[in-house]
């Protein structure tokens, strides 16, 4: 080593590699010890999150009526995603304030669970006693197991459908123990989300009829009167005898008919609102001429 030491550049060499390996132990010790599973794929990831913000809705209404809530969550059964499910479900009930959710701490628990679940799963005839779950968990409020039903994912879209059964503990002083029926929510992501999302297909044919032909007779209503409230100022401008006082009152006076125009559809420049303004500009401009005339005559 000493001849080693000899060599220029060796200690900063040696250095590199040994923090090289500290950092790939790190890394390992991250990823085997800290970071949870990640197996999903994106869109079927968004549609367990889907389902699970359901879900979370549920116990949020609980919360509110009955309290703090600890939950204890069983193993996801049907679960592909090594554990991935169960992760998530763990942290968004942890999210919800007034929930704690854990994994069971009591082997007997789990065992006394999954033995309830499973009979209840097969429909048998008889069913363990839901208060003997609780035997030696006497602080949790209930106990939730979730069967995946479906997960499935395409190009565009994905799809979780999660069994959900609970047992719950009452919140009076016996507190007595029941199942809940068994309740089926359906996640949903990509274009399968979109499509399933109520779509907003803007007013009804006649609706839409009614409300043009409507606008449409005030905007023709202002156009006719609006000269005749113009009258002062018209009799006014005539006594100047100023060819440019007068083109300015009648470009004034249409400006003010495509304005009212634009008034009644709260200025969105619409393809249909050009439109009929252009439509409107050359016949507004021979009205008012006609009718500035009328007033000059009179």
């Amino acid at each position: 080593m000493a001849l080693m030491d000899n060599i220029p550049g060796w200690k900063v060499f040696s250095a590199g590699i040994g923090l090289a390996a500290l950092a790939l132990v790190g890394y390992f010790a991250y990823v085997w010890f800290v970071q949870g599973p990640d197996d999903l794929k994106e869109l079927q990831d968004h549609a367990v999150a889907d389902a699970l913000d359901q879900l979370s809705e549920k116990y949020k209404a609980k919360v509110r009526e009955e309290g703090e809530q600890r939950v204890v969550v069983m193993p996801v059964r049907n679960d592909t995603s090594n554990g991935q499910i169960r992760d998530m479900l763990i942290g968004r009930l942890n999210d919800i304030e007034g929930v704690k959710a854990d994994v069971p701490r009591d082997p007997t628990l789990e065992e006394r669970a999954t033995t309830l679940v499973k009979s209840l799963v097969n429909k048998e005839d008889e069913q363990p006693d839901p208060n003997k779950v609780f035997e030696n968990a006497g602080e949790a409020d209930e106990v939730l197991s979730v069967s995946v039903d479906k997960l499935w994912s395409g190009a565009d879209s994905g799809i979780c459908s999660l069994d959900v059964i609970r047992i719950v503990r009452s919140s009076g002083i016996e507190r007595k123990a029941s199942t809940l029926p068994m309740e089926r929510i359906k996640g949903l992501s990509g274009t399968a989300k979109a499509d399933d999302e109520p779509v907003d297909e803007g007013p009804g044919f006649w609706s839409a009829v009614g409300g043009f032909l409507w606008r449409l007779i005030v905007v023709l209503a202002a156009t006719a009167i609006l000269p005749f409230l113009s009258w002062p100022a018209a009799k006014a401008a005539f006594k100047q005898d100023s060819n440019g006082l007068n083109a300015a009152l009648l470009f004034v006076l249409t400006g003010l008919d495509v304005l009212v125009l634009f008034l009644l559809v709260a200025f969105e420049f619409s393809t249909t609102a050009i439109v009929c303004a252009g439509l409107l500009v050359p016949v507004a401009l021979i009205w008012n001429l006609r009718m500035l005339n009328f007033i000059e005559e009179h």
